[in-house]
Formats: structure tokens, C-alpha cells, sequence
């Protein structure tokens, strides 16, 4: 089985092209090209999610700020992008629980209120039958 490639000549300065030297090193990856590839490959991969994205500007206290940080410093997320788009997902997956489940419920506490009213009206009625008599 054979892999269409093509061949790219690129012009780097000598600095960019000393730090792909230190991480073929690093890496242990034959060659310097090996590290582009990876490099482009990790790239497109990470690209791939803003493809059908739509970027916002937001306003946000600084206490929840440096609560991201922290998180994106502890592993949980890759960059702020990534972190307030895992917190949008979740909160809105549970506005979405809530709306779907919690309708539900609604439907079910409203259905136990009028029973329980009628019932107490049903007693009223009867209750003032037998003072009548």
C-alpha cells in the first residue's frame, strides 16, 4: 500500500531550524523532517476542531480567569479556548437536562397539585353535606 506525498521546500531561520534540531534530539526522531511532519500532523489535528467554530469575545471576572488557568495548568484543558469550550458544553448540556427532565417534572408536580386539589375540594363538599344534615 502506498501514501501520496509531496515533497515541500521551506526556508526557516537558523534559530527556528536549531529548535527542531533540539527536538529531533529530545524526541528521538530520525530526522528533521520527522519533526516537521509531527509537528504538522499535531497542527491539523488541533485545527480540526475550529473548522466549524465561531469565535467570541468575552468579559469575564478575574477570579474565574484564574480559576482556568489553573485547570489548563493542571492538564484538564490545552489552552483557554479549549477550557471555556468544555465549560459551555457542560453547562449547556445541563441547561438541556434540566429543560428535558425538569419539564417532566413540572408536568408530573402540576398533575399532583390539581389531584390534590380536587380531592380537598371533594372533602370540603362533603364536609359541609354532613353539617347540612
Amino acid at each position: 500500500m502506498t501514501t501520496k506525498s509531496a515533497r515541500l521546500n521551506i526556508r526557516l531561520p537558523e534559530d527556528d531550524l536549531q529548535e527542531l534540531e533540539a527536538i529531533r534530539e529530545r524526541t528521538g526522531l530520525q530526522s528533521v523532517s520527522d519533526v516537521v511532519r509531527e509537528a504538522i500532523g499535531a497542527y491539523l489535528h488541533d485545527e480540526v476542531a475550529t473548522w466549524n467554530s465561531e469565535k467570541i469575545k468575552a468579559i469575564v471576572p478575574m477570579a474565574l480567569l484564574e480559576d482556568v488557568e489553573m485547570f489548563i495548568a493542571s492538564g484538564d484543558a490545552t489552552d483557554i479556548s479549549q477550557a471555556v469550550t468544555l465549560a459551555l458544553a457542560g453547562w449547556i448540556e445541563e441547561k438541556k437536562r434540566y429543560y428535558l427532565e425538569g419539564k417532566e417534572t413540572l408536568r408530573q408536580k402540576v398533575s399532583e397539585s390539581v389531584e390534590e386539589r380536587g380531592m380537598r375540594k371533594g372533602m370540603a363538599r362533603t364536609a359541609s353535606r354532613m353539617r347540612i344534615q
